[in-house]
């Protein structure tokens, strides 16, 4: 057989495999079930870390992907700030102001942090995802996933993924705006049972050029908890 045939019928058989691969949307799906409870209503504690040793600590109350309300509990001084998302808008609440600001999902909450990384954490509903490739690292393969903003509201113009072919835990991402400019990298670990699923509870944030500048989110005390609509009116916000 000729170096040509076989270098075609080597291609075609990768990209047979390559096609056989899950969904890509579907990979992202089951992803997001490994940093959190998906789509369904509960409360979490997100404990935030930065460089130069700053601590925040939030309570989310979660009720769907479209509506979140994250209260501050620490430090003493900002306990009971409030951010509350509906659909793809949302309000800052504090004792310095008379009404809710609205700001958005891509704006700072704090060190590398932006708002929508904890108030609107489920990338299956704002990206479609596109599989780049499979990769491996040493005995561990991996989803090479490109997730495009489905619209210009969303946290990110992009994100570039990559999740354990094998249990579809998240491993790493870098983030990128909606110019294209590439804005932080985050790495996920410290895998604990929660609701009967081993999941993420960790995530450390990197700014792309200024390496230094890290932000540290642990997730905690996970449970399902329904809640009452009124919680996510802005209107009854109260500090």
């Amino acid at each position: 057989m000729s170096f040509s045939r076989r270098f075609l019928l080597s291609f075609f058989l990768t990209a047979t495999v390559f096609a056989a691969d899950m969904d890509p949307n579907e990979i992202v799906k089951k992803a997001d079930l490994r940093r959190g409870l998906g789509n369904t209503s509960h409360s979490f504690h997100v404990t935030i870390t930065n460089q130069d040793g700053k601590k925040e600590v939030y309570k989310v109350a979660f009720k769907d992907v479209n509506a979140s309300l994250t209260e501050q509990t620490e430090p003493e001084r900002a306990r009971g700030r409030k951010l509350l998302m509906k659909d793809y808008d949302i309000w800052l609440y504090t004792q310095n102001i008379k009404k809710p600001l609205r700001i958005s999902l891509e704006q700072k909450l704090t060190g590398e942090v932006a708002n929508g990384d904890i108030a609107r954490t489920n990338y299956a509903e704002d990206y479609d995802a596109t599989l780049l490739a499979t990769e491996k690292r040493g005995n561990a393969e991996f989803y090479k996933l490109e997730l495009k903003a489905k619209n210009k509201k969303v946290t990110y113009g992009r994100i570039e993924y990559y999740v354990s072919k094998k249990d579809y835990l998240p491993m790493e991402a870098t983030f990128f705006a909606l110019s294209g400019k590439p804005l932080k990298r985050a790495l996920f670990g410290d895998l604990k049972m929660i609701q009967g699923m081993e999941r993420s509870t960790k995530m450390v944030i990197r700014d792309y050029l200024q390496k230094d500048k890290t932000s540290t989110l642990i997730f905690s005390d996970h449970k399902p908890e329904k809640f009452d609509e009124s919680l996510f009116n802005k209107d009854r916000l109260e500090f």
